[in-house]
């Protein structure tokens, strides 16, 4: 009786939970929304919200529901979700057992754009059927590409405990300002690992192979979904531990010019969880946005007689400017063709340019060649502002409402210097090309005081006597031909670069084409084919370090190729004569190093007096005579015998001279400082004391 009794019981029980009219048990699902796909810089604090057509997803500010029909769901506001870290966010809704639920997000109120679910709910929106059981869905990627890509309509998986997924996301959009990404350029990320002090191998994550990344698409409050590149890299789980340190950069290409400049970090997660990494700019280089209320009667007018004479322009070519970079218009960048004035080597165009009177415009040329542009080679040595990129810039200060800019100089550091362009052709035959640097300019610099930083290897050259024994080397695509594999072009910094007698070493011994012996002019021989174009940059560096100056900075010469044999002429530094100031590249002359006081009176003999006062901090005078007119040297030496500064190296007239030797950049102790004028020599002691 009892156990009937107890099956009729379990009946009604089982009877009631399918039972018309009796209640159920309400269901919590959790969305979880990645918002590294919206083309828009998300924050914390953005609005980012789910909507859709049901009691527990309202689209509507007061919670209501609009009628829903079998064709079109309308929604509205829905609800807000929480940031739960990085690009993530979360929102648990509750619904009523086996609700079919229609639903779409939003970021800042703009919606996504899907193409047809792939579980078959509608056009345009997302869908889910709702359990019995409380559940999470799976990470769901906002959409803004009208895609029916699986990296956003559905996440992405892994074999269990095989994968760590990253996904990888850069914004170009400032980098863009001052550069162009072709239809055929790529963007990718190359990288590491290091733990405990060792590097480690993740195949999938190297620094020498590029994982790709897909450009978004799409535009969304004034951001263009194009600057916007992301993508997945799986790491195998078995390479990593939590807590590891991943190093990487986004790099254009292979192109390590147009790469991060320092390396980007992120520590593998704890549970090795797939992650989305926060957004960033591509090399750091953030949008510049400036009001530009004025409008203005630009004209840009350049004499392209030195890029003719170099190989890197004909006359018929299409040459361009293009402006307004970096928000220094309102319209970034405007181009405009500029036509050749009759005969000449002028070209000029005006334009109408929307900018800001009394603030600088950037503007740029280019040389169009059988459907390749390129940029001229120009750095803006007078730069003062604090962005990196910009320094590539022309730059000029607005005066007025209608003036003229003219880029005419025949010069190497003057800011209005004529443009020149690497040559993209080809040689039509084999070339002999003998490459000379004369290095005296890296001696006067030091001379004068400064030192030459190692900006990538470890040489920092303190003393002109190290510069001999280090020895010189050549780095970059110009040390690519048949003497080596045409892929060695820049190779690692640091002394094997200099002992590469093979290839990189420069020589200044009388041998491998080198003239004379000890002159300081270095120099090395390379074969080039065919296979090779007629520009070429490179860079030098003392004991195989990049200490010639900045990351970046280099030189361009074009290959003549009208003949079997060529000579390139270089000056160490030229890229940067605003650092070496000591030398006079446009006459090939060290600059005065210190101005020469004339005393009156009549000079008979030659000689060198005692230095006033002495001892001294940080500055002493030096009178000395010569009767006749002279070339006359005057240098400073420390206990070592390290020459450490030259006051005057120049002609001089007859009489009294005087000069002010400032010591505020050495250090304390004993110097010596020795006079040459024709055959008289003569030497004294001083003493500097901090």
């Amino acid at each position: 009786m009892k156990y009937t009794l107890y099956l009729l019981l379990a009946g009604i029980i089982l009877a009631g939970l399918v039972l018309p009219g009796v209640a159920q048990s309400q269901v919590k699902v959790t969305f979880i929304v990645n918002t590294s796909t919206a083309p828009d810089t998300v924050v914390p604090a953005t609005d980012v919200r789910i909507t859709g057509a049901s009691a527990g997803l309202p689209n509507t500010a007061d919670g209501s529901i609009p009628r829903v029909d079998t064709l079109m769901t309308r929604f509205g506001a829905g609800l807000k979700a929480t940031s739960i870290g990085g690009d993530y966010w979360k929102l648990t809704v509750t619904f009523q057992p086996l609700d079919s639920v229609r639903f779409k997000f939003r970021v800042n109120g703009d919606w996504e754009d899907n193409s047809t679910d792939p579980n078959g709910f509608s056009t345009d929106n997302r869908g889910v059927r709702v359990g019995y059981a409380d559940t999470t869905l799976p990470v769901m990627y906002y959409n803004k590409t009208g895609s029916t890509q699986l990296q956003y309509r559905t996440p992405w998986t892994a074999a269990p405990d095989t994968f760590m997924n990253v996904y990888f996301r850069t914004d170009v959009q400032g980098w863009a300002q001052s550069n162009a990404l072709t239809a055929t350029d790529t963007l990718g990320v190359r990288g590491g690992g290091h733990m405990l002090g060792a590097d480690f191998i993740t195949p999938e994550l190297a620094w020498g192979t590029t994982s790709y990344l897909t450009k978004e698409s799409g535009s969304m409050n004034g951001y263009a979904g194009a600057n916007f590149w992301s993508g997945r890299v799986r790491i195998r789980k078995s390479t990593v531990h939590p807590g590891d340190s991943l190093f990487y950069k986004f790099i254009v290409n292979s192109d390590w010019g147009r790469s991060d400049p320092n390396n980007r970090l992120f520590r593998v997660p704890t549970g090795l969880k797939d992650t989305t990494l926060s957004w960033t700019w591509f090399t750091d280089t953030k949008p510049t946005l400036r009001a530009n209320p004025d409008t203005a009667i630009v004209t840009f007018t350049t004499n392209m007689t030195h890029a003719i004479a170099k190989g890197g322009f004909k006359n018929g070519d299409t040459l361009v400017v293009q402006s307004g970079y970096f928000g220094t218009a309102a319209e970034s960048p405007r181009q405009r063709q500029l036509a050749r004035q009759g005969l000449t080597n002028l070209y000029k165009y005006t334009d109408t340019v929307v900018t800001s009177v009394g603030k600088p415009l950037d503007y740029q040329y280019y040389w169009l060649k059988n459907g390749v542009t390129v940029r001229e080679n120009y750095f803006n040595f007078q730069y003062t502002g604090t962005i990196n990129s910009e320094q590539e810039k022309r730059q000029f200060v607005i005066p007025n409402k209608n003036f003229t800019i003219q880029d005419t100089v025949n010069g190497v550091s003057d800011g209005r210097r004529q443009p020149e362009f690497a040559d993209q052709g080809k040689l039509a035959q084999s070339v002999t090309v003998k490459w000379i640097v004369d290095m005296r300019p890296a001696y006067y610099q030091i001379w004068a005081g400064d030192s030459l930083k190692a900006g990538q290897g470890t040489a920092t050259v303190k003393y002109a006597d190290s510069i001999k024994p280090w020895g010189v080397a050549i780095n970059g695509p110009a040390t690519g031909g048949v003497n080596g594999p045409l892929a060695t072009d820049w190779t690692t910094w640091d002394k094997p670069l200099a002992a590469d007698s093979s290839q990189k070493k420069m020589w200044d011994n009388a041998t491998h084409g080198d003239v004379a012996a000890g002159d300081t002019l270095y120099t090395v021989t390379f074969n080039y084919t065919t296979k090779n174009t007629k520009g070429v940059v490179f860079k030098f560096g003392i004991q195989g370090s990049d200490n010639e100056s900045g990351f970046g900075l280099n030189h361009l010469e074009n290959i003549d190729d009208s003949s079997p044999t060529f000579t390139i002429n270089t000056q160490w530094g030229s890229i940067n004569p605003n650092f070496y100031k000591a030398w006079d590249y446009d006459n090939h002359r060290p600059k005065r190093a210190t101005s020469v006081q004339t005393i009156p009176g009549v000079a008979r003999v030659y000689s060198l007096e005692q230095n006033y006062p002495n001892p001294f901090n940080p500055s002493t005078k030096i009178n000395f005579s010569i009767p006749v007119q002279a070339n006359v040297e005057l240098t400073v030496f420390n206990i070592l015998g390290q020459k450490v500064a030259t006051l005057v190296n120049e002609s001089l007239k007859a009489g009294n001279h005087s000069v002010t030797f400032d010591a505020s950049k050495i250090a304390s102790g004993m110097y010596f400082y020795r006079i040459e004028a024709d055959q008289f020599t003569s030497t004294k002691k001083m003493l500097l004391m901090k």
